[in-house]
């Protein structure tokens, strides 16, 4: 089967001054190993083979590779240890064709890259992931491939990603949701339809919260129900005419009636509110005036089992101690319950206060207007209550139009969402043999590492129709959960990427892994001797690996491992000759 996309083949990295020992790449299997130096051969190891640079050997490749510099450990090395001007270099082939990328601390959002002879300085970090998206996605439209950087998190998994899932390529403290376009696209199933549902899932998302937002206002904060503002619109509007009738001719009766309506209805509202508080207060005061209970002794319990042991004998079964411990939860218990019951009236008795304080300072507001024998005062006093009036209906109807209108939006989008599940699911029927194949491949690693078929795989929509997530990929294998399990899942997972006859056209055969391997030696082992297996069968890709040699060291000797460890060494890093050459502490 043809590649549908280029190739990438990492060549050499190095630097401008030669700040760390350049690093030749290969096909096949790439070994970045953390060594003990010769004056710790024959002492404790401990942790002898950490902190050497491996980590930072991977970080200064992804940073050639156009990573964010601010979220990279490379940010964090002073100065005198990596000059801002010193340019790193990368060699690479794409598809066939040679190219260098340089780029520096001082310049990190302006890189070069060498082609051809000819240099292509880019003044933003966007315009030179574009020209290798371009160069890598070999007649592919962008509409269904994944961004270069998205696609090189899944083949450069963050080491902070603590390899816990097969969907998180990223640091696991910093919550970036899940994005399965790279996925999508590797298993050669159109991306289209996921990136509508995800986006139509963030427009519903977005519009619930407006709609919240008006019917919060609407019902001023939950005080009345949505249902009634309609009636309450019509019954303002029916005011406005009166008022208008009445100040056109200059009489303000009408008007008086409206407003004298609205009186009587706040001291029926707040005549009802104090009620409720009376009766709250009641309830409060006589939970309040309870005698409190008084704790009952521990001699004074002992006094009754013995008296009850005495007389019931084998037929108690309990300790004494086992009976206070009782006795002091129930006491407890009694006085919890008093205790929240009292909180809870105090809290609405609060909430009440608040509305009748609201009600009172609307009712003070309209007793202003009237003058003792019933009318309004004066003209202006008659246009104040018109105005004022005339604001809250504009004001209540555009927000009811708006909530109205947003709701039906709402249901226009579940509509669509609907609609496009659907199409989503017949894209899965569609490429269910790419799925079942993709499983195959899944189920011949873990076998040859593990032992056995358990395992499984699928792709599938969700089945609640509220489910945020446009797609679940589900992979389980035996045992799956413990650290060092989910380790070798994801593992699998991401060679059966790399090798498996549908996902190896659309993948640009590199893959690295940053210490991935803690887990049991026999998997470590077992996971090696699979990728050179493959190997022998097909040379056409690059395996990254950073490593610490006491991990395997035992197994080298008994020769369990079946290539030599040192023909597939590419560097090799120990305390006294580290990556950077010399030790620092990061800013």
């Amino acid at each position: 089967m043809s590649k549908e996309m280029n190739r990438l083949k990492l060549v050499n990295l190095y630097s401008s001054n030669n700040i760390f020992d350049s690093i030749t790449f290969f096909d096949g299997i790439n070994l970045i190993l953390g060594e003990k130096s010769e004056d710790d051969q024959n002492k404790r190891s401990g942790k002898k083979t950490n902190g050497v640079g491996k980590s930072m050997a991977i970080q200064f490749i992804d940073f050639c590779l156009f990573s964010d510099y601010d979220k990279s450990r490379i940010s964090l090395i002073p100065e005198d240890i990596l000059p801002k001007d010193e340019e790193i270099m990368l060699d690479i082939i794409i598809g066939e064709k040679p190219l260098t990328i340089s780029r520096s601390r001082g310049h990190e959002k302006k890189p070069k890259i060498t082609i051809d002879d000819a240099e292509i300085l880019f003044d933003n970090l966007d315009l030179a992931k574009k020209y290798l998206e371009d160069l890598i996605f070999k007649n592919i439209s962008a509409s269904n491939a994944p961004s270069f950087r998205n696609l090189l998190s899944l083949l450069n998994r963050d080491e902070r990603s603590e390899f816990k899932d097969i969907l998180m390529c990223h640091d696991s403290k910093k919550r970036i949701p899940d994005d399965l376009t790279s996925h999508l696209f590797l298993l050669g199933i159109s991306i289209e339809k996921y990136k509508a549902l995800d986006g139509l899932n963030k427009e519903i998302k977005n519009l619930k919260k407006v709609i919240s937002k008006n019917k919060k206002d609407l019902t001023n904060d939950g005080e009345i129900k949505i249902s009634t503002i309609k009636a309450e619109l019509n019954d303002l509007e029916g005011e406005i005419r009166l008022i208008d009738n009445a100040l056109d001719s200059f009489k303000t009766t009408d008007a008086f009636d409206s407003l004298h309506d609205e009186i009587i209805t706040l001291e029926s509202d707040l005549e009802s509110y104090r009620k409720d508080i009376i009766i709250l207060k009641s309830q409060l005061k006589k939970i309040n005036s309870m005698p409190k209970a008084e704790k009952v002794s521990s001699k004074e319990v002992e006094l009754v089992y013995n008296k009850f042991k005495k007389e019931l004998g084998t037929q108690i079964n309990k300790n004494l101690e086992e009976v206070i411990i009782f006795s002091d939860k129930v006491q407890d218990f009694q006085r919890s319950i008093l205790s929240k019951k009292a909180q809870e009236i105090s809290s609405q008795i609060n909430h009440l206060n608040t509305i009748i304080k609201r009600l009172d300072d609307e009712y003070s507001e309209k007793i202003k207007i009237l003058d003792t024998q019933g009318i309004f005062k004066n003209l202006k006093s008659g246009l104040k209550i018109y105005e004022e009036k005339k604001s809250k209906l504009q004001k209540t109807m555009v927000l009811y139009d708006e909530y109205e209108k947003n709701n039906r939006l709402s249901k226009e989008l579940d509509l669509l969402k609907a609609k496009t599940i659907l199409e989503l699911d017949d894209e899965l029927n569609d490429n269910s043999n790419k799925i079942d194949g993709f499983l195959d491949t899944i189920t011949d690693i873990h076998e040859f590492i593990m032992g056995n078929k358990e395992c499984s795989f699928d792709l599938t929509t969700p089945e609640n129709k509220k489910s945020t997530t446009p797609l679940n990929v589900t992979m389980r294998i035996r045992d799956d959960g413990s650290r060092s399990v989910n380790r070798t899942k994801v593992f699998i997972y991401d060679v059966a990427l790399l090798i498996d006859d549908n996902t190896s056209n659309r993948h640009p055969g590199l893959l690295i892994h940053d210490n991935i391997f803690d887990v049991d030696q026999d998997t470590l082992v077992q996971s090696l001797n699979f990728l050179y297996k493959y190997e022998q069968i097909n040379y056409n890709f690059q395996y990254i690996l950073t490593l610490n040699r006491d991990k395997i060291e035992n197994e080298e000797r008994l020769e369990e491992i079946d290539f030599s460890v040192e023909d597939k060494k590419i560097a090799s890093f120990t305390k006294n000759s580290k990556f950077l050459k010399t030790s620092y502490k990061e800013l």
